[in-house]
């Protein structure tokens, strides 16, 4: 086969590349822009949201998030065309109408996704911090002890591979309908932004109250950060509560970070 055969072919696939790469980014770029307004909001407000951590983020740390955030990108785009490809064009990833499950179904799909993204994710983020396997996959995100919206996809391209695995298994076994999968991406995207917002948005009971509890937080996320031990979770603690890794002062630390008491929860 010639390479004048090929050209068409290549050309298709760098289209995809570039379309995958454009919806990536952009729902990164807007979750990430949204999440600095609110924090620059909060950072200028008297008597506003406290920051969870008092230390500064300095420019070299913004300058290693953006690079790392925009590998992430491109690896989550290429696993993206890999998956496509690999798959061949008899499979579907999505189904056709709503109707073909129904309202109930499409409704519930979110959060069966959500689910199975969080299970992935806990068990994976777990075995990253084995000491045999950290500095390779899990060092560079934790590299950012003090969060902002930009850490979110600080992550090694190794790690990036891995935590692509989540959507991998929900692209190929979960029935879905294109629109539940595309709001998935963004709640997916949005709630790792809030883990990473260095603010907590949520009432300081919340830790406490029966839903709640079971409910991961920027809070749970910012300990993980500042002591790499405990609050593996996604966007729930049942693991972490049924596996005992949740931090034994997470319910003070969210009481703690109320506007009323005006304390970091890590002082500096």
């Amino acid at each position: 086969m010639t390479l004048s055969n090929n050209l068409p072919q290549a050309t298709l696939l760098l289209r995809q590349l570039g379309f995958v790469l454009m919806i990536e980014a952009q729902r990164y770029l807007v979750c990430v822009v949204l999440g600095f307004i609110a924090w620059t909001w909060w950072r200028r407000r008297a008597g506003s949201i406290v920051r969870l951590q008092s230390r500064p983020i300095g420019r070299s740390q913004l300058a290693r998030e953006t690079l790392y955030s925009a590998t992430s990108i491109l690896v989550f785009a290429l696993v993206s065309i890999v998956i496509m490809l690999a798959s061949g064009k008899s499979h579907r990833f999505f189904y056709a109408h709503v109707a073909d499950y129904g309202w109930p179904y499409f409704v519930l799909s979110l959060p069966i996704m959500m689910g199975i993204q969080d299970t992935y994710f806990y068990w994976t983020h777990r075995l990253m911090h084995h000491r045999a396997l950290f500095r390779f996959f899990h060092r560079t995100h934790h590299l950012s002890t003090n969060p902002n919206p930009l850490t979110t996809y600080s992550i090694n391209p190794l790690e990036a591979v891995v935590d692509a695995g989540g959507s991998i298994l929900i692209l190929l076994f979960v029935p879905k309908h294109l629109a539940a999968y595309l709001l998935f991406t963004w709640v997916n995207t949005a709630y790792a932004v809030y883990g990473h917002l260095g603010h907590e948005i949520l009432p300081a009971h919340w830790g406490r109250h029966w839903f709640g509890r079971w409910i991961n937080t920027s809070v749970a996320h910012n300990i993980h950060h500042a002591r790499a031990r405990y609050n593996f979770g996604w966007y729930f603690l049942f693991w972490d509560r049924w596996m005992d890794t949740i931090d034994p002062d997470y319910e003070a630390q969210m009481r703690a970070r109320t506007v009323a008491t005006r304390a970091p929860i890590y002082p500096s």
